[in-house]
């Protein structure tokens, strides 16, 4: 049972620590409204996760991609809504011009309330189907003995949510060490130019998958 633990918590890592959309959506929030707006994102990205592994122990996310045209119109949905932050922020980041007397520094972050920070990284999270996927192809591959399927997919998810929480956890301590950084102009610029790059390139590539 250990060797299957460790295998499925290396495959979680993997999953968590690779940059995806919601990892851009996250360093976007930081770069224009600082460590609250982040952590608001993470809370949201966090209960989208909850959800969607509650749904792969109840077997909802094995029905979701049964059915063809349900799992498309997800699909598609999620990657307009990807494209549509992207270009949001390419719009704020024309709007944001850096002022002569202080290219270096901005004295007051952008306001972003916490409850759209949160309802952006809820929605992020929801709306990739890529994630309820993960949950449906990854937990077959791993059996732990002695204990009912039920038991197991629900251990493994619990697990999964752990993992993502501790890496956002330490995601925001990091961030928060660096707030004056980030709240450099050029930073902010370079990060917001490059997340928006990401969510515009990662949309369109969910939407023209096949």
């Amino acid at each position: 049972m250990s060797g299957q633990l460790w295998a499925f918590i290396g495959a979680c890592l993997a999953v968590i620590v690779v940059p995806g959309p919601d990892l851009a959506l996250l360093l976007r929030n930081a770069a224009v409204a600082g460590r609250s707006a982040a952590s608001a994102t993470a809370c949201g990205i966090m209960t989208g996760n909850t959800i969607l592994a509650t749904a792969a122990v109840a077997g909802l996310t094995a029905l979701l991609q049964a059915s063809g045209p349900l799992y498309n119109g997800l699909r598609l949905v999620g990657a307009a809504y990807l494209i549509y932050l992207g270009v949001r922020a390419l719009i704020d980041l024309t709007r944001r011009r850096p002022a002569p007397a202080e290219p270096q520094s901005v004295p007051v972050a952008p306001a972003l309330p916490g409850r759209l920070a949160f309802r952006q990284g809820l929605l992020s999270n929801l709306l990739n189907p890529k994630v309820a996927a993960f949950y449906l192809a990854l937990f077959p591959q791993f059996s732990l003995p002695g204990m009912p399927t039920l038991a197991q997919h629900t251990l493994l998810a619990g697990l999964f949510c752990l993992l993502s929480l501790i890496w956002y956890v330490l995601l925001i301590a990091v961030l928060g060490r660096v707030q004056t950084w980030l709240q450099r102009r050029t930073v902010q610029r370079s990060i917001t130019g490059a997340s928006a790059a990401a969510l515009i390139t990662l949309g369109t590539g969910l939407a023209l998958q096949g």
